[in-house]
C-alpha cells in the first residue's frame, strides 16, 4: 500500500504530514466509514475533538481515502466496553499480509515487502483491516 503525502507516526496513534501531526487517539473522534465495493474504495472519517487541549487550528475533519481495495475486514467491538470508546483510536499500523485473520496486532508504522495490510484498532475492541493500492489523507477546516 502506498501512503500518499503522509506517514503514520512511530507511536502508532497519529498521522504526520510535515510539519503537521494529527493525533487520532487524543485529538480526533472517529466518525465512521464508507465502503464502495464496485469502485473498490473505502473512506475512514475523523472529526476534531472538543477537549480543551485540542487546538482550534487542528483540521475540523480528516479523511483517509483508500483506492484499489482488495481486502476489507472488521472485527466487532467488545460488548463489555462502554460505547464512548467506539470513536477513540487505540492504534494504527501495518501487519504482515500472511496474518489475514489477525485483527489486533501491527508490525510497522510503514508498509514494506509482505507487510501491507493497515490495521486500525479502537479502544472498544472494534478493528478495521484494509489492503489497498494506496491511501490519501485529506483534511478540512481549522481556525
Amino acid at each position: 500500500m502506498k501512503l500518499v503525502g503522509f506517514s503514520i507516526a512511530e507511536d502508532f496513534i497519529a498521522l504526520e504530514r510535515n510539519p503537521e501531526r494529527y493525533d487520532l487517539h487524543n485529538n480526533f473522534d472517529f466518525q465512521g466509514l464508507s465502503y464502495n465495493p464496485p469502485q473498490r474504495t473505502l473512506d475512514l472519517r475523523w472529526r476534531r475533538g472538543v477537549g480543551e487541549w485540542v487546538k482550534p487550528t487542528e483540521p475540523s475533519e480528516l479523511l483517509l481515502s483508500f483506492t484499489g481495495v482488495y481486502l476489507f475486514k472488521a472485527q466487532e467491538r467488545d460488548p463489555a466496553m462502554p460505547f464512548t470508546e467506539d470513536d477513540c483510536l487505540d492504534s494504527i499500523g501495518f501487519i504482515w499480509d500472511e496474518l489475514v485473520a489477525e485483527m489486533r496486532g501491527f508490525t510497522s508504522n510503514q508498509p514494506g515487502e509482505g507487510c501491507t495490510h493497515l490495521v486500525a484498532t479502537f479502544m472498544s475492541g472494534f478493528s478495521i483491516k484494509v489492503g489497498a493500492d494506496s491511501v490519501v489523507l485529506h483534511s478540512a477546516g481549522g481556525a
